[in-house]
């Protein structure tokens, strides 16, 4: 698979998102199609702002059947960070669901246009918690078997799930041909075909430069207050494209040491991500 550059679209649709959004009007009717749209883009957002914070800067923002996703081949990720960039999306949708349900209190007469959304966010959030690639449940799996298994052999056992699971939709959508017919069970096989031979369409995350910081004339920076047990790589990832911060270490001695965020790249060339800050301002 190719390495997106900066130079690439910075947004593009999935055919297969298109179709599902012509077949869903269609069939289902228009207020369904635009409740399923909004759920998808809710889960993009909460892919979008968690990697934001983590400190990863979106290079491509693609809309597919299964939402956001970080490349694992070529690509390096601190696991706890891809593991809350992961659960952001299905989160973001569970929460969307409390607040509609909230709304149906004080607004009744909205349950008729918003129903259909609370139970497309359930099923999205619980589709993408599968241990399947690209979902977020596969890039959670590979991130905490990886600890105890090759990354490798995490992986493949991703693939595995996706068969196994793909045949069970598979079933259940020709078992309900003969009940009710139900396309929903094909389209979930589907994507998780797809997710196995298809990874181009996978959104991916690059960490942000920050030697190539758009900085204005004059600007107010942000200040910090760090501990003594702070990593430089726990400073490394609180540094955003969107302000500038100074990080403030406060000696035994009552002495403080501003630290800018150039400053902290030093350190980090010199010392180690889990080096803390009492070990290098002894």
């Amino acid at each position: 698979m190719k390495a997106f550059s900066a130079k690439e679209h910075k947004f593009f649709i999935h055919p297969i998102a298109i179709l599902i959004w012509i077949w869903l009007a269609f069939v289902f009717g228009g207020i369904f199609a635009i409740n399923y749209f909004v759920a998808i883009l809710i889960h993009e957002f909460g892919h979008y702002i968690t990697a934001k914070k983590q400190g990863y800067a979106l290079s491509q923002f693609s809309f597919s059947p299964y939402g956001v996703t970080l490349s694992y081949f070529g690509q390096n990720f601190e696991a706890t960070d891809e593991i809350k960039i992961a659960l952001a999306g299905p989160v973001f949708n569970l929460a969307s669901c409390l607040f509609v349900v909230g709304i149906w209190w004080l607004f009744p007469t909205v349950f008729v246009f918003t129903d259909s959304f609370v139970i497309i966010s359930v099923c999205l959030a619980l589709l993408n918690l599968l241990p399947a690639y690209p979902l977020d449940g596969g890039r959670v799996f590979v991130c905490v078997a990886s600890k105890f298994l090759s990354e490798k052999t995490s992986k493949r056992m991703t693939m595995i799930f996706n068969i196994v699971l793909s045949v069970i939709f598979l079933l259940l959508f020709f078992f309900f041909c003969f009940i009710n017919f139900n396309p929903t069970y094909f389209l979930f096989a589907f994507f998780l075909i797809v997710g196995m031979l298809d990874l181009e369409f996978s959104t991916k995350y690059e960490k942000i430069n920050i030697f190539n910081k758009c900085q204005k004339d004059f600007s107010k920076p942000r200040f910090v207050l760090v501990s003594s047990n702070v990593t430089i790589g726990q400073i490394m990832r609180k540094i955003q494209s969107s302000d500038t911060k100074i990080f403030c270490y406060i000696l035994e001695n009552g002495k403080i040491i501003n630290l800018s965020e150039k400053m902290i790249l030093k350190l980090s060339l010199k010392f180690p991500f889990n080096e803390k800050l009492e070990n290098i301002f002894k």
